[in-house]
Protein backbone atom coordinates (compact mmCIF):
# COMPACT_ATOMS: atom_id res chain seq x y z
CA UNK A 1 0.00 0.00 0.00
CA UNK A 2 2.96 2.32 0.58
CA UNK A 3 3.67 2.43 -3.16
CA UNK A 4 0.23 3.91 -3.74
CA UNK A 5 1.08 7.09 -1.84
CA UNK A 6 4.82 7.30 -2.57
CA UNK A 7 5.63 9.89 -5.24
CA UNK A 8 8.44 8.66 -7.49
CA UNK A 9 11.14 10.71 -9.19
CA UNK A 10 9.56 9.88 -12.57
CA UNK A 11 6.36 11.67 -11.51
CA UNK A 12 8.14 14.80 -10.33
CA UNK A 13 9.35 15.53 -13.86
CA UNK A 14 6.02 17.00 -15.00
CA UNK A 15 2.46 17.73 -13.87
CA UNK A 16 0.81 15.36 -16.35
CA UNK A 17 2.84 12.47 -14.98
CA UNK A 18 1.70 13.29 -11.44
CA UNK A 19 -1.96 13.52 -12.58
CA UNK A 20 -1.71 10.25 -14.52
CA UNK A 21 -0.23 8.40 -11.56
CA UNK A 22 -2.81 9.91 -9.20
CA UNK A 23 -5.62 8.56 -11.39
CA UNK A 24 -3.88 5.18 -11.54
CA UNK A 25 -3.58 5.04 -7.75
CA UNK A 26 -7.27 5.94 -7.29
CA UNK A 27 -8.25 3.27 -9.82
CA UNK A 28 -6.18 0.62 -8.04
CA UNK A 29 -7.66 1.64 -4.68
CA UNK A 30 -11.22 1.46 -6.01
CA UNK A 31 -10.54 -1.94 -7.54
CA UNK A 32 -9.05 -3.16 -4.26
CA UNK A 33 -12.05 -1.95 -2.26
CA UNK A 34 -14.37 -3.55 -4.82
CA UNK A 35 -12.64 -6.89 -4.45
CA UNK A 36 -12.92 -6.66 -0.65
CA UNK A 37 -16.63 -5.89 -0.89
CA UNK A 38 -17.16 -8.77 -3.31
CA UNK A 39 -15.27 -11.21 -1.10
CA UNK A 40 -16.31 -10.06 2.37
CA UNK A 41 -19.61 -8.26 1.77
CA UNK A 42 -21.88 -11.35 1.39
CA UNK A 43 -20.36 -13.30 4.31
CA UNK A 44 -20.61 -10.28 6.60
CA UNK A 45 -24.20 -9.71 5.48
CA UNK A 46 -25.06 -13.38 6.10
CA UNK A 47 -23.38 -13.29 9.52
CA UNK A 48 -25.36 -10.26 10.71
CA UNK A 49 -28.62 -11.45 9.12
CA UNK A 50 -28.43 -14.71 11.08
CA UNK A 51 -27.75 -12.85 14.33
CA UNK A 52 -30.56 -10.39 13.60
CA UNK A 53 -33.02 -13.25 13.05
CA UNK A 54 -31.95 -14.79 16.36
CA UNK A 55 -32.42 -11.50 18.18
CA UNK A 56 -35.84 -10.93 16.61
CA UNK A 57 -37.04 -14.52 17.26
CA UNK A 58 -34.87 -16.39 19.80
CA UNK A 59 -36.69 -19.62 18.93
CA UNK A 60 -34.64 -20.02 15.74
CA UNK A 61 -31.68 -20.90 17.96
CA UNK A 62 -33.49 -24.05 19.12
CA UNK A 63 -32.68 -27.34 17.36
CA UNK A 64 -34.53 -30.66 17.85
CA UNK A 65 -33.62 -32.95 20.73
CA UNK A 66 -34.74 -36.60 20.97
CA UNK A 67 -38.02 -37.00 22.83
CA UNK A 68 -37.26 -38.60 26.19
CA UNK A 69 -40.76 -39.35 27.49
CA UNK A 70 -42.83 -41.86 25.50
CA UNK A 71 -45.35 -42.66 28.25
CA UNK A 72 -48.98 -42.75 27.12
CA UNK A 73 -52.07 -41.44 28.89
CA UNK A 74 -54.57 -44.21 29.65
CA UNK A 75 -57.48 -41.86 30.36
CA UNK A 76 -60.74 -42.52 28.53
CA UNK A 77 -60.81 -40.56 25.32
CA UNK A 78 -62.29 -40.06 21.90
CA UNK A 79 -61.47 -41.82 18.64
CA UNK A 80 -61.41 -39.40 15.72
CA UNK A 81 -61.27 -40.01 11.98
CA UNK A 82 -60.75 -37.29 9.37
CA UNK A 83 -59.61 -37.31 5.76
CA UNK A 84 -58.88 -41.03 5.91
CA UNK A 85 -56.70 -40.82 9.06
CA UNK A 86 -57.57 -42.08 12.53
CA UNK A 87 -56.23 -41.17 15.98
CA UNK A 88 -57.28 -40.98 19.63
CA UNK A 89 -57.36 -37.96 21.89
CA UNK A 90 -57.36 -38.51 25.68
CA UNK A 91 -60.41 -36.32 26.31
CA UNK A 92 -64.04 -37.44 26.27
CA UNK A 93 -65.89 -34.16 26.77
CA UNK A 94 -68.40 -33.04 24.16
CA UNK A 95 -66.90 -31.06 21.31
CA UNK A 96 -67.66 -28.90 18.29
CA UNK A 97 -65.94 -29.35 14.96
CA UNK A 98 -65.46 -27.16 11.95
CA UNK A 99 -64.15 -28.82 8.81
CA UNK A 100 -62.66 -27.21 5.72
CA UNK A 101 -62.67 -30.27 3.48
CA UNK A 102 -61.29 -28.54 0.40
CA UNK A 103 -58.29 -27.32 2.37
CA UNK A 104 -57.74 -30.54 4.32
CA UNK A 105 -58.29 -28.84 7.69
CA UNK A 106 -60.59 -29.63 10.60
CA UNK A 107 -60.79 -27.85 13.95
CA UNK A 108 -62.10 -29.63 17.06
CA UNK A 109 -62.96 -27.70 20.24
CA UNK A 110 -63.59 -29.69 23.41
CA UNK A 111 -65.74 -28.19 26.17
CA UNK A 112 -63.06 -29.27 28.64
CA UNK A 113 -60.75 -26.63 27.11
CA UNK A 114 -58.55 -28.56 24.67
CA UNK A 115 -58.44 -27.69 20.97
CA UNK A 116 -57.10 -29.79 18.11
CA UNK A 117 -56.46 -28.62 14.56
CA UNK A 118 -55.79 -31.43 12.10
CA UNK A 119 -54.16 -30.48 8.79
CA UNK A 120 -53.39 -32.61 5.76
CA UNK A 121 -51.20 -30.50 3.43
CA UNK A 122 -52.24 -30.58 -0.21
CA UNK A 123 -48.62 -30.76 -1.29
CA UNK A 124 -47.11 -33.94 0.13
CA UNK A 125 -43.68 -33.41 -1.39
CA UNK A 126 -42.30 -31.29 1.46
CA UNK A 127 -42.45 -27.74 2.76
CA UNK A 128 -39.47 -26.48 0.76
CA UNK A 129 -40.79 -28.04 -2.44
CA UNK A 130 -44.19 -26.49 -1.75
CA UNK A 131 -42.64 -23.04 -1.35
CA UNK A 132 -40.83 -23.35 -4.67
CA UNK A 133 -43.80 -24.79 -6.56
CA UNK A 134 -46.41 -22.38 -5.20
CA UNK A 135 -46.71 -19.82 -8.00
CA UNK A 136 -48.46 -17.32 -5.75
CA UNK A 137 -45.33 -17.08 -3.57
CA UNK A 138 -43.04 -16.40 -6.55
CA UNK A 139 -40.15 -18.27 -4.95
CA UNK A 140 -39.13 -20.49 -7.85
CA UNK A 141 -35.61 -19.02 -7.78
CA UNK A 142 -35.09 -20.72 -4.40
CA UNK A 143 -34.86 -24.06 -6.21
CA UNK A 144 -31.20 -23.29 -6.93
CA UNK A 145 -30.62 -22.23 -3.32
CA UNK A 146 -32.17 -25.39 -1.83
CA UNK A 147 -30.22 -27.62 -4.22
CA UNK A 148 -30.41 -31.33 -3.40
CA UNK A 149 -32.93 -30.71 -0.59
CA UNK A 150 -35.59 -30.46 -3.29
CA UNK A 151 -35.10 -34.16 -4.09
CA UNK A 152 -35.29 -35.32 -0.48
CA UNK A 153 -38.27 -36.56 1.51
CA UNK A 154 -40.66 -34.21 3.34
CA UNK A 155 -39.22 -35.46 6.62
CA UNK A 156 -35.65 -34.63 5.55
CA UNK A 157 -36.74 -31.17 4.39
CA UNK A 158 -38.38 -30.48 7.76
CA UNK A 159 -35.33 -31.83 9.59
CA UNK A 160 -33.01 -29.55 7.60
CA UNK A 161 -35.22 -26.57 8.41
CA UNK A 162 -35.51 -27.22 12.15
CA UNK A 163 -31.81 -28.10 12.56
CA UNK A 164 -30.72 -24.80 11.02
CA UNK A 165 -29.62 -22.35 13.70
CA UNK A 166 -27.47 -19.20 13.64
CA UNK A 167 -24.54 -21.21 15.01
CA UNK A 168 -24.86 -23.84 12.26
CA UNK A 169 -24.42 -21.26 9.48
CA UNK A 170 -20.80 -20.83 8.39
CA UNK A 171 -20.96 -17.31 6.99
CA UNK A 172 -17.33 -17.44 5.80
CA UNK A 173 -17.54 -21.01 4.52
CA UNK A 174 -18.74 -22.15 1.07
CA UNK A 175 -20.99 -19.40 -0.32
CA UNK A 176 -23.79 -21.71 -1.52
CA UNK A 177 -24.08 -23.43 1.86
CA UNK A 178 -24.10 -20.12 3.72
CA UNK A 179 -26.84 -18.67 1.50
CA UNK A 180 -28.93 -21.83 1.88
CA UNK A 181 -28.44 -21.72 5.64
CA UNK A 182 -29.60 -18.13 6.06
CA UNK A 183 -32.55 -18.79 3.72
CA UNK A 184 -33.62 -21.80 5.79
CA UNK A 185 -33.23 -19.77 8.97
CA UNK A 186 -35.52 -17.06 7.58
CA UNK A 187 -38.15 -19.65 6.60
CA UNK A 188 -37.83 -21.24 10.04
CA UNK A 189 -38.54 -17.88 11.64
CA UNK A 190 -41.61 -17.33 9.47
CA UNK A 191 -43.11 -20.82 9.29
CA UNK A 192 -42.41 -22.33 12.70
CA UNK A 193 -44.97 -22.48 15.49
CA UNK A 194 -45.14 -20.06 18.38
CA UNK A 195 -43.93 -22.71 20.85
CA UNK A 196 -40.60 -23.10 19.08
CA UNK A 197 -38.67 -21.28 21.80
CA UNK A 198 -39.91 -23.69 24.50
CA UNK A 199 -38.37 -26.72 22.79
CA UNK A 200 -38.32 -28.92 19.70
CA UNK A 201 -38.25 -32.70 19.98
CA UNK A 202 -37.77 -35.45 17.42
CA UNK A 203 -39.71 -38.67 17.89
CA UNK A 204 -39.30 -42.10 16.33
CA UNK A 205 -42.00 -44.79 16.47
CA UNK A 206 -42.21 -48.11 14.60
CA UNK A 207 -44.61 -46.78 11.94
CA UNK A 208 -44.00 -43.04 12.05
CA UNK A 209 -41.54 -40.32 12.96
CA UNK A 210 -41.52 -36.56 13.13
CA UNK A 211 -41.13 -33.51 15.29
CA UNK A 212 -42.89 -31.99 18.25
CA UNK A 213 -42.65 -28.21 18.35
CA UNK A 214 -43.31 -26.92 21.83
CA UNK A 215 -42.88 -28.23 25.38
CA UNK A 216 -46.31 -28.84 26.98
CA UNK A 217 -44.90 -27.88 30.38
CA UNK A 218 -44.00 -24.42 29.05
CA UNK A 219 -46.38 -23.75 26.17
CA UNK A 220 -50.15 -23.86 25.76
CA UNK A 221 -49.70 -24.89 22.12
CA UNK A 222 -47.80 -27.86 20.72
CA UNK A 223 -47.44 -28.74 17.02
CA UNK A 224 -46.97 -32.35 15.98
CA UNK A 225 -45.42 -32.85 12.54
CA UNK A 226 -46.06 -36.51 11.72
CA UNK A 227 -44.54 -38.47 8.82
CA UNK A 228 -45.62 -42.09 8.41
CA UNK A 229 -43.74 -44.88 6.64
CA UNK A 230 -45.96 -44.44 3.58
CA UNK A 231 -44.63 -40.91 3.05
CA UNK A 232 -47.78 -39.16 4.27
CA UNK A 233 -47.37 -35.93 6.22
CA UNK A 234 -49.93 -34.36 8.55
CA UNK A 235 -49.87 -31.66 11.19
CA UNK A 236 -51.75 -31.93 14.49
CA UNK A 237 -51.91 -28.71 16.50
CA UNK A 238 -52.93 -29.15 20.14
CA UNK A 239 -53.73 -26.17 22.34
CA UNK A 240 -55.65 -25.18 25.44
CA UNK A 241 -58.22 -22.40 25.61
CA UNK A 242 -58.57 -22.24 29.40
CA UNK A 243 -55.98 -20.97 31.85
CA UNK A 244 -56.42 -23.89 34.22
CA UNK A 245 -55.99 -26.55 31.53
CA UNK A 246 -52.55 -27.76 30.48
CA UNK A 247 -51.41 -30.32 27.97
CA UNK A 248 -49.14 -33.17 29.06
CA UNK A 249 -46.59 -35.27 27.22
CA UNK A 250 -48.48 -38.54 27.85
CA UNK A 251 -51.58 -36.96 26.26
CA UNK A 252 -49.61 -35.95 23.19
CA UNK A 253 -48.04 -39.41 23.03
CA UNK A 254 -51.53 -40.93 23.05
CA UNK A 255 -52.31 -38.98 19.89
CA UNK A 256 -48.99 -39.86 18.24
CA UNK A 257 -49.03 -43.57 18.96
CA UNK A 258 -52.65 -44.03 17.92
CA UNK A 259 -52.35 -42.06 14.68
CA UNK A 260 -52.60 -44.15 11.50
CA UNK A 261 -53.99 -44.18 8.01
CA UNK A 262 -57.44 -45.78 8.16
CA UNK A 263 -58.95 -48.30 5.77
CA UNK A 264 -60.87 -45.57 3.94
CA UNK A 265 -57.70 -43.61 3.31
CA UNK A 266 -55.65 -46.62 2.24
CA UNK A 267 -58.32 -47.88 -0.18
CA UNK A 268 -58.86 -44.55 -1.85
CA UNK A 269 -62.46 -44.24 -0.57
CA UNK A 270 -63.90 -40.81 0.33
CA UNK A 271 -62.41 -39.35 3.54
CA UNK A 272 -64.18 -40.22 6.76
CA UNK A 273 -65.45 -37.63 9.24
CA UNK A 274 -66.42 -39.51 12.37
CA UNK A 275 -65.88 -39.38 16.09
CA UNK A 276 -66.68 -41.89 18.80
CA UNK A 277 -65.99 -42.28 22.51
CA UNK A 278 -63.32 -44.82 23.40
CA UNK A 279 -62.51 -46.11 26.86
Amino acid sequence: MGSLIHVTAWERVSLWRRVLCAFARVGILIAFVGVLIELLGPPISIFFTARWEARKLPGVKVAPRPLADYSVSDASGTALSYFGYEFDVPWNASFKEKAFSKNGIVQIEFESGQNVTFIVPKNQSGLLTEIVQDESMRMKNLQVVFGDLMNRSPYDQQAALLNTTPSSIRAFGPRAEAIRGVTLLTIKAIASASGLETGVFSFQLPDKRGFQIGDPQKSRRVDLEVFDIGGHHVEIICATAKDGIRLSQPELNRILKSFHLGLAGSSGAPPAHTAALRN
